[in-house]
């Protein structure tokens, strides 16, 4: 059966998939942002943990790109103070951090995280990845 769906960017009846991206580095927060918004997809972004929990609940996306390495509260505290909102988005773990086998799979028990993706990464693969975890919305590139 096809989904008529997939390979289409959404039309005006449709929501579009939601990602807020969580970064303390403002150039990468932008390149996201830029990249995501041309496949279709509503973005908004915050500088670290504690904006990031603020803006939550208003955005209310599907989709968290949540880098593991910010000034403030740790990922373990975010991803439990995430469990106490209304909101449970799928988490992507963006990192430059390697992470002990035990430490990792502690990290991933916490939340939604449904992907751990090392940084630099491909854009075009980083894409790809999204748009599989946004189903039903599939963007074409």
């Amino acid at each position: 059966m096809n989904d008529p769906k997939i390979g289409k960017k959404p039309t005006g009846d449709e929501k579009p998939g939601r990602i807020l991206i969580v970064d303390d580095d403002p150039d990468f927060r932008e390149l996201l942002d830029l990249m995501l918004r041309k496949e279709g997809i509503q973005t908004t972004i915050a500088e670290n943990g504690e904006d990031f929990l603020n803006k939550i609940d208003d955005f209310q996306p599907d989709l968290v790109t949540l880098d593991v390495m910010m000034p403030g509260l740790t990922t373990e505290e975010i991803l439990e103070k995430l469990m106490k909102k209304k909101c449970k988005p799928k988490i992507i773990l963006l990192t430059v951090v390697r992470y002990s086998k035990e430490t990792l799979e502690k990290i991933l028990k916490k939340g939604n995280i449904v992907a751990y993706i090392d940084k630099p990464f491909d854009l075009d693969d980083f894409i790809g990845t999204v748009n599989e975890l946004l189903q039903p919305y599939k963007f074409k590139r």
